[in-house]
């Protein structure tokens, strides 16, 4: 008989920011489990609080089907002598398999070829009862978890102390040993608004019974109930909440039965940038900050109670004291850096070393500031503003408000700027430079923004593959896997026609370190490394890996002309008629690489066939029209008019043997072979896409 099972593992409280990816691997572990195991159920259920970790799987069968095995032994002859006693090897298979000896002459079966000994048998399922007592503790101590620990005797480490384990399967409880805890049916309710102990009378009970000892069992549910609360108290002050996901899924981590509230601060902070506040609220109260009808920061914010209070508005005042504190701080920080300048900060950037052999954070901006000159070029930036760019791009860590709040880095250098009175460009650039931040976020507009940012990427890139401290599986110290990615984008989203490689070897000049300089595999290690990064950009915008190749294939080095051909390949391969050339194509290619042509020159008057010169003057009208279409980066236009080549090439394949007996022949016919090859990789490699 099918039934539901529970497995709830109670700890010490969660880390918040990480209950969705534990509850995550959690339910993937238990389902997987049962998958492995062909044991039969319907849906498997998730549950997660600050306290526990749970999932219901459906309609779970108590054991695996029994399955009948067979195990083919060694062949007749091998098994026995010729006086038909078992051999070493029959030994051998009955010992392996818990067998009599003398029964072996029984199990004697043709596998169809030859006589062999063979035991076929019918084995039971397993159950979910011996299944789990193997399991749990494996799928437990599997968890992603940076940080584990001990506790008590426990020689096994946990994200958190395990303090209480449930599981049932419908409404019978099964002890099982889980780190040192005895399961059995009998969970935990809220903290403080429950008594301890709360018996779970069925697994389809579970989740009403938790809510009756105020635990809100679901993370969704949790994150609903904030948001709508926080969305009601708003709206009554003319407002609205800004619920970031990022900060959603960690205030509904930190709460088992979450209770909104309101509150507010003098509006007199509201003089110090909006972000500094916004920066208090979420990353140090974890607070929900407030915007007005007119986008601007309004003096309030939400916050989330894990207690029913009979006074909210006590609660309110309390979380108002301690946010007036922070935001004290934070406003006399403030008024303490305007009495600074970045110009002043950045002489004392000497202090912080970047990286031990590259040398401190004031060589960096040194060098940065001399790429941004170079580059201007092609970003069309003010040579001069992206050099003073470059040099104060890193004065603000310098700053009590960075200092304090390090996810300002960049916004308070636009602050600053303007309080030194730099040029505005500038100002928006030491913000901007930054971006993208995240997956998906913006990239800098400004033409000394992307400069600079394009030279910080670099520099750093450059420096640290330098120094052979290539990223290595999961480490990545100096983050240069979201810097090639940042890098790519503001390339080939702001449109920046530059040279990769060049700019590569200009960033390389600017470094030396232990009287050395940047070697020529170094440069090339980045350059490849900027590029495999580029493999994923494209995959992740669902571009076919072969679109990718076969631009890769021309060894370019502009990552924006790289996209314009490569977004070109993609439309052309969606088209019908396009796979009749790409497959023309890769026997063209085959043809060169089997043959080698003495000469490259095109003869007329060794053509034999009709089909030879068609396709010749097909060619030849074409091949202006492409190298203007190439010129111009039409590069969609120029495949279009290769498609017209189709039919003459068709033809000749048709009606002539290029390997003719005739040497001249053959090799006039593979130079015109090599002629066509030519002007479709002026596009890319189309052989590599699939027909």
């Amino acid at each position: 008989m099918y039934d539901d099972l529970l497995i709830e593992i109670g700890v010490e409280e969660l880390p918040p920011k990480n209950i969705e990816k534990l509850s995550l691997a959690f339910s993937t572990g238990v389902e997987t489990a049962f998958k492995e195991n062909n044991i039969d159920f319907c849906s498997v259920e998730a549950f997660a609080t600050p306290r526990r970790l749970a999932v219901i799987v459906k309609s779970l069968a108590p054991k695996a089907p029994d399955r009948e095995i067979t195990i083919w032994g060694p062949p007749k002859h091998v098994a026995f002598d010729n006086f038909s006693r078992p051999t070493q090897a029959a030994k051998a298979f009955a010992k392996k398999n818990n067998l009599e000896i003398n029964n072996l002459k029984e199990l004697i079966q043709n596998d169809g070829n030859q006589d062999k000994l063979c035991l076929r048998e019918l084995r039971s399922g397993i159950s979910i009862l011996d299944l789990l007592k193997n399991c749990i503790n494996q799928i437990l101590l599997e968890l992603p978890t940076e940080k584990r620990m001990r506790w008590g005797y426990v020689r096994e480490e946990f994200v958190r102390p395990v303090r209480w384990a449930v599981v049932l399967y419908g409404a019978k409880p099964l002890n099982l040993k889980i780190f040192d805890i005895i399961s059995n049916n009998i969970t935990r309710g809220h903290r403080f608004l429950s008594s301890d102990r709360i018996v779970i009378s069925s697994v389809a009970n579970y989740e009403d019974e938790l809510l009756n000892a105020f635990v809100v069992a679901k993370i969704a549910r949790r994150q609903q109930i904030i948001k709508d609360g926080a969305d009601k108290l708003a709206s009554e002050i003319g407002g609205k909440a800004i619920l970031s996901n990022q900060l959603l899924d960690e205030v509904s981590g930190l709460n088992e039965w979450p209770i909104p509230l309101i509150g507010s601060f003098d509006e007199e902070f509201l003089k110090i940038p909006h972000e500094i506040l916004i920066s208090v609220m979420q990353q140090h109260q974890k607070y929900f900050h407030v915007i007005g009808h007119d986008g601007h920061l309004m003096p309030y914010f939400i916050t989330v109670s894990n207690l029913i209070s009979k006074d909210p508005r006590q609660v309110s005042q309390g979380n108002e004291r301690v946010i007036k504190s922070r935001l004290a701080d934070a406003k006399f920080f403030y008024e303490n850096d305007l009495n600074q300048t970045l110009q002043g900060w950045r002489e004392n950037l000497s202090s912080i070393i970047f990286q031990s052999e590259v040398g401190s954070l004031l060589q960096k901006t040194e060098r940065v500031a001399s790429l941004c000159k170079a580059l201007s070029v092609y970003t069309g930036a003010s040579p001069l503003l992206a050099h003073r760019a470059g040099q104060l791009s890193k004065s603000d860590l310098m700053s009590d408000v960075v200092r304090e709040f390090d996810e300002l880095q960049g916004v308070m250098g636009y602050y600053y700027a303007l309080n030194d009175q730099e040029d505005p460009l500038i100002a928006q650039a030491l913000s901007a430079y930054y971006l993208p931040r995240f997956s998906g976020d913006k990239i800098p507009s400004c033409p000394v923004a992307i400069t600079l940012a394009i030279a910080d990427r670099l520099d750093t890139l450059v420096a640290i593959f330098g120094v052979g401290l290539h990223p290595t599986g999961s480490k990545d110290p100096f983050a240069l896997r979201r810097a090639s990615l940042g890098l790519i984008r503001i390339i080939i989203e702001g449109e920046i026609d530059v040279d990769l490689e060049k700019s590569i070897e200009l960033t390389a000049n600017e470094l030396t370190f232990s009287g050395k300089t940047i070697s020529r595999t170094d440069k090339e290690l980045v350059f490849t490394y900027i590029l495999d990064r580029l493999n994923s950009y494209y995959k992740e915008k669902g571009f076919k890996p072969e679109s990718y190749k076969s631009v890769l294939a021309l060894k370019l080095n502009n990552l924006y002309d790289i996209d314009l051909r490569i977004r070109a390949i993609e439309e052309f391969g969606k088209k019908s008629e396009s796979m009749k050339l790409i497959s023309a194509n890769k026997r063209v290619k085959n043809i060169i690489s089997k043959s080698t042509p003495l000469g490259n020159s095109i003869n007329v008057t060794h053509f034999v066939n009709d089909k030879e010169d068609l396709l010749f003057q097909a060619i030849k009208k074409i091949k202006p029209e492409i190298s203007q279409k190439i010129k111009l980066r039409s590069y969609h236009d120029a495949l279009e008019i290769l498609l017209s080549l189709y039919l003459p090439l068709n033809d000749f394949f048709e009606n002539v043997m290029v390997n003719a007996d005739d040497e001249s022949v053959r090799n006039n016919r593979l130079a015109l072979m090599t002629e066509l090859q030519e002007l479709f990789l002026k596009v890319a490699d189309i052989s590599q896409m699939t027909p």
